[in-house]
């Protein structure tokens, strides 16, 4: 099996809270109980409490952050992760050839998925991070068990574990690094490059040994 196993029981969300908040998947949901901590936490900072002031802002930052990866938008009644969007889009976008023609298109438009990710012109935290730790595990999640991603000519052959996951080391190190940096952004990647890295290589079985064999020296 490709991916390590992390079982976990369910527990009540609220309990410890924010330690529960990625295993809210109805995104509603977790938009919901986040509104309701917040509203009572400004209820409790009427005292001017500094660590009360505290934590309202961490939870408010968090509510900026999934509004900003979940907009309000739904398609067939699902809320649209633009992380997703902006990574699928990167991807194809940022492969094309790049010519004397195109360059600015092609720059603009990177440029605004980066911005998507929150890696362009958006403040990096803490909990920024752990926003880009819960995408990446989705992602990398979803790689292993989607058939279509796995597999070679048109589904009929599926890739070896060494294979699939060289495969998604390869999309990672695209995304974080080769595409920016045919547009100077290496720099404003690396955040979230590590943050890739430290997922897939917590995720994947020899996951470092695989990520070593791709990453550029």
């Amino acid at each position: 099996m490709l991916l390590r196993t992390d079982n976990k029981e369910h527990t009540d969300y609220e309990e410890n809270w924010p330690l529960h908040y990625y295993e809210i998947t109805d995104i509603d949901e977790r938009e919901r109980i986040l509104k309701k901590i917040i509203s009572d936490l400004r209820k409790e900072t009427d005292s001017g409490s500094q660590s009360l002031n505290e934590v309202l802002s961490q939870n408010e930052r968090r509510l900026e952050i999934l509004l900003k990866r979940y907009p309000e938008k739904k398609v067939n009644g699902v809320r649209v992760d633009n992380f997703i969007a902006a990574w699928m889009n990167l991807l194809i976008t940022g492969r094309l050839g790049i010519n004397f023609l195109n360059k600015g298109r092609i720059r603009k438009e990177v440029t605004q998925y980066l911005k998507d990710l929150c890696v362009l012109d958006f403040p990096t935290d803490e909990i920024l991070i752990k926003e880009w730790e819960d995408f990446a595990k989705f992602w990398i999640k979803s790689c292993v068990e989607d058939k279509t991603y796995d597999s070679t000519i048109f589904g009929l052959i599926r890739l070896n574990d060494k294979n699939l996951a060289s495969k998604i080391a390869g999309d990672i190190l695209d995304i974080s690094y080769f595409i920016p940096s045919k547009f100077g952004y290496e720099n404003d990647c690396k955040a979230f490059r590590s943050v890739l890295k430290k997922t897939y290589t917590g995720m994947i079985d020899n996951g470092v040994k695989y990520w070593n064999e791709m990453e550029p020296s």
